[in-house]
């Protein structure tokens, strides 16, 4: 992409910013308001034009019209991403990288430690509330936000565009679609299958606009 497209830049940041609240914590009527308010799915910005975010949109605004903030309804959407990332039993979709790219499936595998060399080499800072593994679906979405707006605020400057890059190639993108696809197709409710599937348009729209080139890695989930 062309270094001074800062309005597709904005959008991007933007877009993982919501990823970003969407995926990392149980949802809250607060935000649900907000995207109710703000017209969320009539004005996401379409990336790909395709069947499949016509589809996500349709999901996401057939929830949001529904949405009368009634604590029963929110209840029921915390169970659904309750039971998509977390469990009681075997989580559907588990949000953390090396629970794909594990061979044990396991938390905080050789995977995650290379993440972690990966954000110590280029000084980025990961905190979460809660003791979550810095391979969190939902805290790679923030480190994306974050280097977004680093190239915003430094258009000239290529080094954050390449560890963007890096990040995206070799740490998230392996496993990603497996995750939200996996969390579309287990999910109950249109708010989370419709942002599972523009979860992946917004993957395949970076991989069109950075001309990334994804390393192949066995995922075992």
């Amino acid at each position: 992409m062309k270094r001074n497209n800062l309005a597709t830049l904005n959008e991007l940041k933007a877009i993982s910013n919501i990823f970003h609240s969407v995926l990392m914590i149980y949802p809250e009527a607060e935000l649900l308001n907000q995207f109710k308010e703000q017209n969320l799915a009539k004005d996401w910005p379409r990336l790909t034009n395709s069947k499949r975010e016509s589809q996500a949109l349709d999901e996401l605004s057939r929830f949001l019209t529904q949405w009368s903030d009634n604590n029963d309804a929110l209840i029921k959407l915390k169970l659904d991403y309750g039971t998509v990332f977390y469990g009681p039993n075997t989580p559907k979709a588990t949000p953390w990288g090396s629970t794909y790219l594990s061979p044990s499936q396991l938390l905080n595998d050789s995977s995650t430690i290379e993440l972690k060399h990966f954000y110590a080499k280029h000084g980025i800072n990961v905190k979460a509330e809660s003791n979550e593994p810095i391979d969190h679906i939902g805290l790679i979405m923030a480190v994306i936000n974050f280097l977004l707006g680093k190239m915003i605020e430094n258009p000239s400057n290529d080094d954050y565009r390449l560890v963007l890059t890096e990040l995206l190639e070799t740490h998230f993108l392996p496993w990603g679609n497996r995750c939200l696809q996996l969390a579309y197709e287990n999910s109950e409710s249109d708010y989370y299958k419709g942002f599972s599937n523009l979860g992946l348009e917004f993957f395949r729209y970076l991989i069109k606009t950075f001309n990334l080139k994804v390393k192949v890695r066995n995922i075992y989930r």
